[in-house]
């Protein structure tokens, strides 16, 4: 089963990222697919139109059924402007990225293709001649879509709080971040890298604090008089930390290198 899909090439280039952490064989690999798939986006108007929308309805939560039947069809209208030739050669384009049985995947992700099913089925039958419209098709899939957006549901959708832009936290941590210097990782290494990756920007904060705390414990406990200067500098500089976006992750990281000794 092959759906050449946005939303399914997406969640598949994603979980080759972050597996390849874990096998150090295959980061150079994911890295490049990684790279190749946001560059088609880029260079694709009717693909970039696609990321934003199967975004925005995965991401969506209305309680009430016409606020959110509109605001369906509002995302949907936005294709018009499109044939459905030029939106299957554009979705051509995906095919090598989705090289894996979708059958294989685990219940979260089968929810999410289902929905990612559903929203291009209503994007292409939303175009179709009215000759060859399949109707049943269009009830079953505007019906999915509805009952997500209704539904508050942590486990598929993702937390306002993250950043959704196409070059998001995950493709920044893997390819900025944990580069060669990390290619032998311990189990608490890999535990923090699976943190960073599948958290939001507040429990980020929660973990940067969780870390000051106990390297400044670490620190204390130390009692070595000869570096009691250095211990007390490191100290004052750990509670300068504060949260910040764009460091939260370095700073983590930074703090996980104290308390293993390798700072």
């Amino acid at each position: 089963m092959k759906n050449t899909n946005i939303g399914v090439a997406n969640l598949i280039v994603s979980n080759k990222l972050k597996n390849s952490y874990f096998d150090s064989k295959l980061i150079n690999e994911s890295k490049k697919m990684a790279f190749d798939f946001f560059d088609v986006i880029k260079n694709s108007p009717i693909l970039k139109l696609e990321f934003k929308i199967f975004d925005n309805i995965e991401n969506k939560h209305i309680n009430n059924d016409l606020i959110a039947t509109r605001y369906i069809d509002s995302n949907i209208k936005l294709f018009e402007v499109y044939t459905i030739d030029e939106i299957e050669n554009e979705c051509s384009k995906l095919n090598r990225f989705i090289n894996e049985n979708v059958v294989d995947f685990n219940d979260v992700e089968q929810k999410k293709i289902k929905l990612y099913t559903a929203i291009d089925n209503l994007i292409r039958e939303s175009l179709t001649d009215y000759l060859t419209v399949d109707v049943d098709t269009i009830h079953e899939s505007f019906e999915i879509i509805l009952n997500h957006i209704k539904t508050v549901n942590t486990s598929l959708t993702i937390n306002e709080d993250v950043d959704h832009d196409v070059d998001d936290t995950v493709i920044e941590i893997a390819v900025n971040k944990f580069n060669e210097k990390y290619s032998s990782l311990s189990e608490d290494d890999r535990h923090l890298i699976k943190q960073l990756i599948d958290t939001t920007n507040v429990d980020k904060k929660s973990i940067l604090e969780t870390y000051k705390i106990e390297s400044i414990e670490m620190l204390n406990n130390a009692n070595n008089e000869n570096f009691n200067e250095k211990i007390n500098a490191a100290i004052k500089k750990i509670n300068e930390i504060s949260y910040a976006e764009d460091t939260v992750i370095d700073n983590i990281i930074d703090l996980q290198e104290l308390k293993k000794g390798r700072l």
